[in-house]
């Protein structure tokens, strides 16, 4: 996913185009409920990655946010 985003990053920014990664750690959803529970530690909520989105298209103009790692305290990869 790094290398498609930064791909298309690279042929559209010259177009005034802006391509963010957004990288979420673990996050409350029911993925998890195919392997049977969630994982253990802190989960982000779906708003709180909303909010992370949020605030990398709200950035004024001629900012491009390229990646934002979001990840939940306490994991560590």
């Amino acid at each position: 996913m790094t290398g498609l985003a930064e791909n298309t990053r690279r042929m559209v920014t010259a177009d005034g185009v802006g391509v963010t990664l957004i990288a979420p750690g673990r996050v409350e959803t029911p993925f998890w409920d195919g392997l049977g529970a969630l994982p253990e530690g802190n989960l982000l909520t779906a708003d709180q990655i909303a909010d992370a989105i949020v605030w990398a298209v709200a950035q004024p103009g001629g900012v491009d946010v390229n990646t934002v790692v979001v990840r939940p305290i306490g994991q560590p990869t």
